[in-house]
């Protein structure tokens, strides 16, 4: 029977521009969550977000590329070229392709994998696509008319862009698009990723999801739709806070994660490195509101039950969960209902810990992003805590939650949680190698 496993990670964040700056970030309880200084807060309902920072585009893209494209793919890019170079592909960059630490020298002497291009494929999918090209170009238009809109525009903003750039740069022949599905959009593209290797569409997939969304009218949007939250008592760092009886909504947040997925004796025919292995996933929706939880969390439930079905294995051998965790009042408490549910009275002593608290809410970025702090948990056994955590709220309550530092644990499976606006659900299983 074919298996998937993870032989690559990428990640751009407000915590760092690589997986080590990510995940050292985690352990360290460090907040990426700051002021907006790109547009003017002063009539919106959140002045906060976490951003990426330093991110040169230049280092990956053409000159061209870089003003053409947005954030979204500059994100992507960025993060599947760390994956790719650590699950082996680096020789497949195309020629002329910028790297950003590597030279000429030594780009011609990787290694080239014997793999069929037409065998690998890539999800680097986004929910909300290249909002800062769609404003420019708007502005563009009712400022000079139609005739100065870019050319340009409609492969710019395409969500499929990002997914494109990533196939083009190294060639892929594969299975390649994007998909949206809000804030699972990440979680959804590794799940479909595994069907598509266990299927035998494709031996190697490149998972992805990416955001870059905090513009004026974005935050305007969700912050008149009452979901974002202020700096808390004047402090933006301390803002994003699962399951606290003071939170107050979620912050957005920005960057991308990618994973190399690989059919697993694939992986070992050619040496690959064995990070973990994707056993399980479930996909289901709650088919009751565009954008409130169901109220007792069935439809999450039913994802966690289908991805422990296809793991085989029982609730009891889950040894830590990283929640969706979005710090909204009906989010946090449906999601601890549906995992309730299954894990019963055992929830109160199963860890789980909030990426969120630490890094926003990527939106589409943001089930890649937190299945690779789930990996990393794995291949280290530490599990990184969540921040401002001050107050359980009393109706979640018993509930293990990681805080005050990392904690060591030995953990074999461990499962996340996406939910996102349209009701749409994923729960994947990850196993240590």
């Amino acid at each position: 029977m074919r298996r998937v496993v993870v032989t690559g990670m990428g990640a751009v964040t407000p915590l760092g521009l690589d997986v080590a700056s990510f995940w050292g970030g985690l352990l360290e309880g460090k907040s990426g969550v700051g002021f907006i200084e790109e547009f003017p807060t002063d009539k919106l309902r959140s002045d906060i977000a976490a951003s990426v920072r330093g991110l040169d585009p230049a280092s990956y893209l053409s000159r061209k590329e870089t003003e053409l494209f947005g954030r979204v793919a500059h994100f992507s890019v960025a993060a599947a070229t760390e994956a790719m170079d650590q699950a082996g592909f680096g020789a497949w960059r195309a020629a002329g392709c910028p790297h950003p630490s590597q030279s000429d020298e030594a780009f011609a002497a990787l290694d080239r994998p014997a793999v069929d291009p037409r065998r690998v494929g890539c999800l680097m999918s986004t929910g909300q696509g290249a909002v800062d090209i769609f404003e420019q170009q708007i502005e563009k238009s009712r400022e000079r008319g139609p005739r100065a809109v870019s050319p340009f525009f409609i492969p710019s903003v395409m969500p499929n862009n990002p997914a494109a750039m990533v196939s083009m740069r190294y060639g892929l022949m594969g299975p390649s698009y994007g998909l949206s599905s809000a804030c699972a959009t990440g979680t959804h593209s590794i799940a479909t990723c595994a069907m598509m290797i266990l299927l035998g569409e494709a031996d190697v997939m490149v998972a992805g999801g990416a955001e870059a969304a905090t513009r004026l009218n974005t935050v305007a949007g969700f912050g008149n739709a009452r979901a974002l939250t202020m700096a808390f008592e004047g402090d933006p760092g301390r803002a994003s806070r699962p399951f606290d009886a003071d939170r107050r909504g979620f912050v957005m947040g920005e960057g991308a994660g990618v994973l190399v997925l690989e059919e697993e004796e694939h992986a070992k025919a050619r040496g690959a490195t064995i990070l973990a292995r994707v056993a399980g996933w479930g996909l289901t929706s709650d088919g009751t509101h565009l954008t409130s939880p169901h109220e007792d969390g069935l439809g999450l439930r039913a994802a966690i039950e289908r991805a422990l079905g296809r793991a085989e294995i029982a609730p009891e051998a889950i040894g830590y969960i990283n929640p969706h965790a979005t710090s909204t009042k009906l989010g946090d408490l449906a999601e601890v209902k549906a995992l309730r549910d299954v894990f019963g009275d055992a929830l109160a002593t199963t860890p789980m810990s909030a990426t969120k608290s630490m890094v926003g809410h990527l939106l589409g970025g943001a089930g890649a992003i937190e299945s690779i702090a789930v990996v990393c948990s794995l291949r280290d056994q530490r599990l990184h805590p969540s921040i401002n955590l001050d107050r359980l709220d009393e109706a979640l309550a018993p509930l293990d939650v990681v805080t005050g530092g990392p904690r060591a644990a030995e953990v074999r499976y461990a499962l996340k949680l996406s939910a996102g606006f349209g009701g749409h659900n994923c729960a994947l299983v990850f196993e240590r190698p």
